[in-house]
This record gives structure tokens, C-alpha cells and sequence, in this order.
């Protein structure tokens, strides 16, 4: 039997794919603007409180996966089908942007086609789109590709093994330390973070949550008197780590020293990305209850196309970023918020008229539905 449709998750991706603008929007202002600026704070603070976007969309992939086939059979035909649709859903639109962003950098740097285009075909684009660097923000899809792969294992795993599914927390937990700690160790990749057993906490996380979402679905519900103790003992982790997270990247931003040691970098990020992926999905079932039906069918909107939004922002916040404010701080002030809503507009904009009137839209964007779920 297929299980209910969740649109407050949508809400979720929207909140996330909002986080990964203000990210990227502040990127600039971070490393650009003196820690001398009474705005600098700002900044460091607006560009490490969303950091935990990433991880929320993980977690999300995980709550989706398990909710929707911990209880179908898991057959050669169930996999068949499975892979296909992710080669169209997922694996098309990497290929398809990590050439669109390679060759558009390429002819930035050098204004010449024919070395644009040999540089496609060159062995150093090949090793880019095997660890998910054609462009920054490419390594998420390519982290979700390697969750795509082995997530039949872990469903095959699961059913067989059923009592292992309350564990599943601490043992991504597990599995995420022991990785990063052999790592550090011994294997050194530089590229770790393409890696998904650097974020498999958060998959796992979801996994737990999309198989016993029934049992702790009142949970998500903020209402009044409905705050048991591991719910507010959730939410004072996620602040106290944000807070500190924050800290921490200020005292290096400001300092130019890099004395912290990385362990508790990752520690901090961790708690503060768990937790955020549980707050999230409260505040979107708190939006979706309270607030206005436009506000919330908005929030869906964007949620359906964040994906699309992901993939495309960084372009056209790459245009807009080369316009010059002529060193007026007011104006560069006004530019860096400008950009957060360029690339929010513009983007979402685009996605969502491919989706409407272009039949091949999937090949950039993956499925966009032509009726969105609305309230």
C-alpha cells in the first residue's frame, strides 16, 4: 500500500534550498569585507547559521527512500525500476550541469571555444565529474548518487534484519566518526567531503525517521503542552551548537588561525545539523498548520523545484556578481542581500517555466510535476 504524500516536507526542502542561498549569497562578504566592519559578525553569522542545508537534504533523501519502500518487496523488478528512475531523476542532470558549469568556466578564464572544448574532454574534467568537482556545489548530487547506489543494500539489510532499524542513528553515527577518524588517520583523501560515509549520520538519521514516522509523527507537531523533554533537549543542542559552530568560525575567520582543533569543527557540525533536520521539519509542520495558505502553498512551490534552484543558483549568482558597486559600503551592503534575492528569483523563475513548457526539462532539472500540491 503506498504511504500518505507529506507535503510539509516540501516546506522543509523549501527552508533548506533557502539556507543554501544565504550560504552562498554571504560566501563573498565573508572573506572580503575586514573583520574591523561592524557588519562583519553579520555576515560570518548569516553564512555559518544555514550550514546545516546540506545535511538536511540528506536527511531528507534517507526519510523519503525508507518511507516510501521499507514496506514494499524488495524484488529484481523493485530495483530495475528504482535505478531508472534515478539515472533520469539524479544522474542526468549532474552530467548535464557539471558540463554546463565546467565549459562555462573554462571559457571565462580563457574567451576561446576550441579550448573550451578540448578542456571537456580532457582527463582533468573526467576526474572533476568522478568526485563531483566539476563546480563547488556539485559534490551534494554526487554524494546523493552514492546514496542512491548502495541504498538497495541497506534496504535489503533492514529487512532481513529488522531489529537493527531503532539503531540506526548511532550507527550512522558509528559509521560517519569511524570514516572520518581513518581518514584523518590513514587513508588522508583530500576530497573527503564527496564522500558519502562523510554524511551517512544524516541519511541514516532519515532512514529512522521515515520508518517509525507514524510512530513519532506527533512529535513534529508544535503545539502547546506537545514539548516533551527530548524535543526541547533537541532544540537547546541545536542552539548551543549553532552558537558555538558560529563562534568558532568567527574566531578563525577573524584571527587567520587555524588552532581549533578539526575534531570539534566536526563534532559541533554534527549536532548542529542533527538537530536542524528535526526543528526543520517541526517549523514546517508550524507553517503549514498557522500560516497563510499563500505563504504556505509558496513555501511548497519552491520546495517542488529546489532541486532545479540547487543545481542552477550558483550561475546566475556568478552573473550577478559581476556587477561592481565601486567600493560605496551602502551599496555593497545592499548588493550582498541582492544577490541572496537574485538568485532566489531569477532561478526559481526559470525552473519553473522549464517545467511548464519545455518537454525535455529533466535532462537540467530532473521530474517537475505539471499539477504542484498546493493546501
Amino acid at each position: 500500500m503506498k504511504r500518505a504524500h507529506i507535503n510539509e516536507l516540501n516546506i522543509t526542502r523549501a527552508l533548506a534550498i533557502l539556507a543554501v542561498l544565504l550560504i552562498h549569497s554571504t560566501s563573498t562578504p565573508v572573506t572580503a569585507l575586514s573583520n574591523e566592519s561592524k557588519f562583519y559578525p553579520l555576515y560570518v553569522f548569516l553564512n555559518i547559521f544555514p550550514k546545516f542545508a546540506v545535511p538536511v537534504f540528506i536527511f531528507l533523501s534517507g526519510f523519503v527512500l525508507f518511507y516510501n519502500y521499507i514496506q514494499k518487496e524488495l524484488t529484481k523488478e523493485l530495483i530495475i525500476r528504482f535505478y531508472k528512475k534515478r539515472v533520469t531523476q539524479i544522474l542526468v542532470p549532474y552530467l548535464f550541469f557539471s558540463i554546463f558549469y565546467y565549459t562555462a568556466m573554462q571559457f571565462y578564464v580563457t574567451h576561446d571555444l576550441v579550448s573550451t572544448w578540448h578542456a571537456l574532454f580532457s582527463v582533468e574534467f573526467l576526474e572533476k565529474l568522478l568526485i563531483g568537482k566539476a563546480y563547488t556545489h556539485l559534490y551534494y548530487i554526487f554524494i546523493i548518487v552514492q546514496f542512491y547506489l548502495i541504498f538497495p543494500l541497506f534496504l535489503y539489510v533492514l529487512k532481513k534484519k529488522p531489529a537493527l532499524s531503532p539503531h540506526l542513528i548511532w550507527i550512522g553515527f558509528v559509521l560517519q566518526w569511524a570514516f572520518i577518524l581513518l581518514n584523518a588517520e590513514f587513508w588522508q583523501y583530500p576530497y573527503r567531503g564527496s564522500i558519502s560515509f562523510s554524511y551517512i549520520c544524516y541519511f541514516l538519521a532519515g532512514a529512522f525517521l521515515g520508518i517509525y514516522f507514524e510512530k513519532y509523527k506527533g512529535w513534529l507537531q508544535l503545539k502547546k503542552g506537545n514539548f516533551p523533554i527530548p524535543l526541547l533537549f533537541i532544540w537547546c543542542v541545536g542552539l548551543l551548537s549553532t552558537i558555538y559552530n558560529v563562534y568558532l568560525y568567527y574566531y578563525v575567520f577573524s584571527s587567520q588561525t587555524y588552532l581549533v582543533n578539526s575534531t570539534i569543527f566536526e563534532l559541533v557540525f554534527q549536532l548542529q545539523s542533527l538537530t536542524a533536520c528535526i526543528v526543520l521539519l517541526q517549523l514546517s509542520y508550524w507553517i503549514y498548520n498557522k500560516w497563510n495558505h499563500a505563504w504556505v502553498n509558496g513555501f511548497i512551490n519552491l520546495g517542488v523545484v529546489s532541486f532545479g534552484v540547487y543545481l542552477l543558483h550558483p550561475f546566475f549568482l556568478f552573473l550577478y556578481r559581476q556587477i561592481s558597486t565601486g567600493g560605496n559600503s551602502v551599496l555593497y551592503h545592499l548588493w550582498s542581500a541582492g544577490g541572496f534575492i537574485f538568485a532566489l528569483f531569477i532561478t526559481w523563475m526559470i525552473v519553473l517555466l522549464m517545467g511548464r513548457f519545455f518537454k525535455y526539462h529533466w535532462i537540467a532539472f530532473g521530474p517537475i510535476p505539471q499539477k504542484f500540491p498546493y493546501k
